[in-house]
């Protein structure tokens, strides 16, 4: 049995998933009997992938109602932790690295409003928001985008500081950036 959160959570993965593949799970309560139903849908598709995006914690496939080795079904999942990958039985593996100062700007910049210029001192306060995201795709988009719009140096100093103090290290950067 899931634990009552992870079940919301996979609870809500399966509706989205049977939603895409024209299944109504709304009256069906029962965590086997939706995910049998699930399983019955996806393997009637021929030639599908499903993507499961930014996975934190590791879980069975079976027990939520994605079919695994059925022919035609292929699974992506992205998550930033290994453990998961090495725990669900990923059969490939591929490390994509944090971007480089360089890039982790220039996304920045594109999500706190491109072609905005920031003022002088603004920007150097805004390069710093940017650095403190590791350069971790997401941990960077959300805070530029909360500061789109936002000029006022204060403001800036006040997301730079909010950052810093939640500051637990690259491992932990997703927890880092939710606090925001």
């Amino acid at each position: 049995m899931l634990g009552k959160d992870k079940y919301l959570f996979f609870s809500l993965w399966i509706n989205d998933i049977a939603t895409i593949v024209h299944l109504d799970l709304s009256n069906v309560d029962d965590e086997k009997k939706r995910a049998a139903k699930l399983a019955q849908a996806l393997m009637r598709r021929q030639q599908s992938v499903l993507i499961l995006d930014d996975v934190w914690n590791h879980f069975v496939l079976e027990k939520v109602g994605i079919p695994v080795r059925v022919n035609g079904c292929k699974l992506i999942l992205t998550t930033r932790l290994l453990d998961v990958c090495r725990r669900m039985g990923c059969q490939v593996k591929i490390k994509v690295e944090p971007f480089s100062k360089e890039e982790a700007w220039s996304l920045f910049l594109e999500k706190v409003g491109h072609g905005v210029a920031l003022p002088p001192e603004v920007k150097d306060i805004a390069r710093s928001v940017a650095k403190e995201c590791a350069g971790l795709p997401l941990a960077i988009t959300v805070p530029a985008g909360s500061m789109r719009g936002v000029d006022d140096i204060c403001e800036w100093r006040n997301a730079l500081e909010i950052l810093k103090e939640s500051k637990v290290g690259q491992d932990d950067m997703e927890l880092r950036f939710f606090k925001y």
